[in-house]
């Protein structure tokens, strides 16, 4: 499927997703990078004119539409415009990206999004694969686990927005989907692919549309990659797209490039996840000599529109990082909200709103040579304050969070980390990253 010239740009796509965020979208697409697929991120729905000109020369494309958080019924329609875009390019799978860690709540939006793509494409049975090993994220006899942790005894257990307090997917699941939602469970994967297409061919015969995949191991996910391999439409983490038997035949990773532009100086990292993984990162970039800027969480969200740190402008324009965080104070932004009937989510979403426009102000006055975005709600919104609608993806800087660089404006190096990836020194493996881009 990867013959090149012109005609390239009518032949089907070898993998096609829609993400529910930017991160996540990014996680798969680095996977995709990795197997030397030429992966291409959209951000939100293009026009067709923009869709044919950023994916004339893709293997692989990834449309992530920030649609996580939101309310179902848009969450819902985001995702089947996508899915009906995607599939005009008849993509060899089509797959749904969401969290490893099940992010949604029990009103959704992970059950609307698989109705929405089950409903334009036509498909009777799919599967739900959140689980992700290389990270530690498994399942067993349908039950969720981080590490060593119950999904509900996590840190997952405090999210902001999306509180994970039940492990049992399939339950929680059940609650989110019009469809009947089973389960292939670890002694069935235990048996090897046949058993896995048997077991499907049950579920789907007892009328249940979707099946939650117990996971544990690399070696499980092969197995699973070879008894899914007709399925057009899987689901789940970006482990999805690892393995998966594709008639495309894998290369070595493309390296990326981008034109050296001596006016850009420094590295901004704009950390908006109050998760222990970014905290720790945020620390030791700090210890590394970054400028730690501090931001109030409530004057943010309440539409003050801050003025630039001088500083973060010197640090850039010295060539060196900066770091945007925010206060710890999110407890008081949502006491200040709720007074006002206003809901968690949407006291989040004033905080991403206002930290976006500050990190538009800043990136205006001093250009970086490269941005790293810590967290899929900031990522999405910042990433659209400042115009990004599509990337190049290279290959994973750590696992789960590759290197991109923009192609629908100027050309700058761009990482997208979601709050629960990467080791403590990860922002140095970032700015490491983009320096080698540049020659």
């Amino acid at each position: 499927m990867n013959s090149g010239g012109d005609s390239h740009s009518e032949m089907p796509f070898a993998f096609a997703a829609v993400a529910d965020d930017d991160t996540g979208a990014t996680d798969l697409a680095g996977m995709l990078a990795e197997r030397g697929m030429r992966a291409v991120l959209l951000l939100d729905q293009p026009s067709g004119e923009e869709f044919e000109c950023w994916t004339k020369h893709a293997d692989a494309v990834v449309i992530g539409t920030a649609s996580r958080s939101i309310n179902p019924a848009e969450a819902y329609r985001r995702t089947r415009d996508a899915v009906r875009l995607l599939q005009s390019k008849h993509p060899e799978v089509l797959a749904i990206k969401y969290c490893s860690t099940f992010d949604s709540t029990e009103a959704g939006n992970i059950g609307q999004s698989i109705d929405a793509a089950m409903d334009e494409s036509g498909a009777e049975i799919t599967v739900a694969l959140p689980a992700l090993p290389v990270n530690g994220r498994t399942t067993y006899m349908g039950y969720h686990f981080v590490g060593r942790q119950l999904l509900s005894d996590s840190p997952m257990r405090n999210h902001p927005l999306n509180p994970m307090t039940n492990p049992n997917l399939v339950a929680h699941l059940q609650r989110q989907t019009k469809q009947r939602v089973g389960l292939v469970a670890f002694p069935d994967i235990q048996e090897g692919p046949v058993r896995v297409q048997n077991r499907l061919r049950e579920l789907k015969t007892e009328g249940f549309g979707i099946a939650v995949l117990d996971c544990t191991s690399d070696r499980d996910l092969d197995i699973l990659s070879q008894g899914l391999r007709d399925l057009q439409l899987v689901t789940g983490s970006s482990a999805v797209g690892m393995r998966l038997p594709l008639s495309w035949r894998e290369t070595a990773p493309q390296p990326l490039s981008v034109c050296s532009d001596s006016s850009r100086k420094g590295f901004l990292v704009a950390a908006g996840s109050y998760s222990e993984a970014t905290r720790r990162q945020n620390e030791w970039l700090g210890r590394n000599g970054a400028t730690t800027i501090t931001l109030d969480a409530l004057e943010l969200a309440t539409g003050a529109e801050p003025e630039v740190p001088a500083e973060s402008l010197a640090a850039l324009r010295e060539d060196r990082a900066c770091l945007l965080q925010l206060s710890r104070n999110r407890e008081e932004v949502h006491a200040f909200f709720s007074g006002q009937g206003k809901t968690q989510i949407e006291a989040g979403e004033r905080i991403a709103a206002g930290f976006a426009r500050l990190v538009g102000r800043i990136v205006g006055a001093a250009p970086p040579k490269g941005l790293v975005f810590a967290g899929g709600e900031t990522a999405s919104t910042i990433a659209r304050a400042i115009g990004l609608r599509a990337l190049q993806v290279g290959p994973n800087i750590e696992p789960g969070v590759p290197l991109c660089v923009s192609i629908s404006g100027p050309p700058v190096p761009i990482v997208f980390k979601s709050g629960n990836f990467g080791s403590d020194d990860f922002y140095g493996r970032a700015s490491a990253a983009i320096s080698s881009l540049r020659g």
